[in-house]
């Protein structure tokens, strides 16, 4: 497959690049990129190789930016040490089969009191450190039932330092990528920074930003009533210079809103240590699109660490686009042209057939998408059942709603769970469609999920979905 070509590569060079490093220290520049950006992120140690998923992406990892369905910006402040201030700005955007990233990581010195050789006092000097990053995320079907997704990505930084009257620019260059696993929410990491960079020179040859490798794992949970959640994030990281370190966070989410968190890191002497921190997520139109950070830590001597973000997640405008039906669904030929091959390959359910609608399954096309789940639906094989599976457990709505679509059709009790578990998703079209699919199942443990649903339910327009659902419900065998 030649899609795959490149990020067999980049594979390649994170683990040839993990294998090379020194185990001591030695001389590096641009030291102010090992401090973690976003307050969320710090309050987890900074264990987001794999947990990424956001627009802070582009420094963690890059291929975390192929996961982002809605653009984002995020803006944290650092008032990191007496006089030290830290700020970061990025932003996300989806394009084509990923998504593009930004970022600026801005680090000042608050100017400070210069003397002579003879303790004269001469004038104030100041300092500033700048990185600038852009980065591409995007995403491959491996075809393999074990890890069914990969996502690669890559970002280029351009870094600029300042001391007094002195600047020295230079660039470095991250990759990155993101195994999402058959096992739902399980994913495992790697990256590398700096895997190209030059120098940055102040007095003579200078120094340049060392490399480092990093793998980290993730997993999320959630109760099965949503009413609580979880992520656990661990990060094993490869510094050129100096001994490898541990960095690890979790993560609890009360009711979508609330988020308590608590976070480890074993890197040096001003970020070694635990870390804690709060997330709030704004209601805005029955959906959380605004959310608030804070993270806090300590530093041993040199005091506490203080960090405040905020986060806003723009509307995903590519999920109206899917064409649900709003009767309840029921088995019937695809919609889209494309998306139905013949009656007679349908029936024989042949092997080519069931290919091609996995492609247009995990495809581009929201229409192709949930098509296609209504043929594989049809098609009587087990295994469509962990596609769907996998699909409400990516960050695409189009996808989930195509898998929501192919429960619908499926009968069988592991159905009737997975649709009971998308009333707990975080958008609202999924839980409502999820709601409209329970409701044309009729049963006892139909009806009995949607009225717990209908309990904890906090939009409107889900809400009303749910009565409809209820509504349509016939007494029936419990299921």
């Amino acid at each position: 497959m030649k899609a795959a070509r490149f990020p067999v590569l980049l594979l390649l060079c994170l683990t040839a690049a993990g294998t090379v490093f020194a185990s001591g220290p030695g001389t590096s520049a641009a030291n102010f990129l090992k401090i973690p950006v976003g307050a969320r992120e710090t309050s987890l140690g900074g264990a987001f190789t794999a947990a990424t998923d956001n627009a802070n992406a582009v420094f963690y990892n890059p291929a975390g930016l192929s996961l982002l369905e809605a653009g984002e910006v995020s803006y944290s402040y650092n008032n990191y040490l007496s006089g030290i201030s830290q700020q970061w700005l990025s932003a996300g955007f989806p394009a084509g089969k990923g998504a593009f990233g930004f970022g600026a990581n801005y680090l000042s010195v608050r100017a400070f009191d210069s003397y002579d050789g003879a303790d004269n006092r001469t004038g104030s000097v100041s300092a500033y450190d700048l990185a600038a990053y852009a980065g591409y995320g995007s995403r491959l079907e491996t075809g393999s039932d074990l890890v069914p997704f990969l996502r690669y990505g890559a970002a280029v930084k351009y870094i600029s330092e300042g001391l007094d009257t002195r600047r020295s620019s230079g660039y470095g260059f991250d990759a990155g990528l993101l195994f999402l696993t058959s096992i739902r929410n399980l994913r495992f990491g790697l990256g590398v920074e700096n895997l190209a960079a030059s120098r940055l020179a102040f007095i003579r040859s200078g120094a340049r930003p060392p490399l480092k490798f990093k793998s980290g794992v993730s997993y999320a949970l959630r109760s099965p009533g949503g009413a609580v959640g979880a992520l656990f994030s661990l990060d094993v990281n490869y510094p050129e210079d100096g001994p490898r370190y541990l960095s690890a966070g979790v993560e609890n989410t009360i009711y979508g809103a609330l988020s308590l968190r608590a976070g480890y890191s074993s890197f040096g002497d001003v970020s070694n240590g635990l870390t804690f921190g709060l997330g709030l997520g704004l209601p805005r139109r029955g959906g959380r699109d605004i959310r608030l950070d804070y993270s806090y830590g300590v530093s041993y001597d040199l005091g506490n660490v203080h960090k405040f973000g905020l986060a806003w997640k723009f509307d995903p405008a590519r999920a109206a686009a899917v064409p649900w039906p709003r009767a309840a669904p029921a088995p019937r030929a695809a919609p889209a042209p494309r998306a139905a091959p013949a009656m007679k390959e349908q029936a024989a359910g042949s092997d080519a057939a069931f290919k091609r609608q996995l492609e247009l399954l995990y495809g581009d096309s929201p229409e192709d998408s949930f098509a296609a789940a209504g043929v594989l639906a049809g098609m009587g094989r087990p295994i469509a059942a962990e596609h769907f599976s996998a699909l409400l457990s990516s960050g695409k709505i189009a996808w989930k709603l195509a898998a929501v679509r192919g429960f619908s059709l499926l009968k069988d009790a592991g159905s009737l769970a997975a649709l009971a578990g998308a009333l707990d998703d975080e958008n609202e079209e999924v839980r409502r469609q999820a709601a409209l699919a329970l409701g044309s199942r009729g049963g006892a443990g139909a009806a009995a999920i949607l009225q717990n649903a209908l309990k904890k339910e906090e939009s409107d327009s889900v809400k009303s979905s749910i009565m409809e659902a209820l509504g349509r419900l016939a007494p029936g065998p419990q299921e």
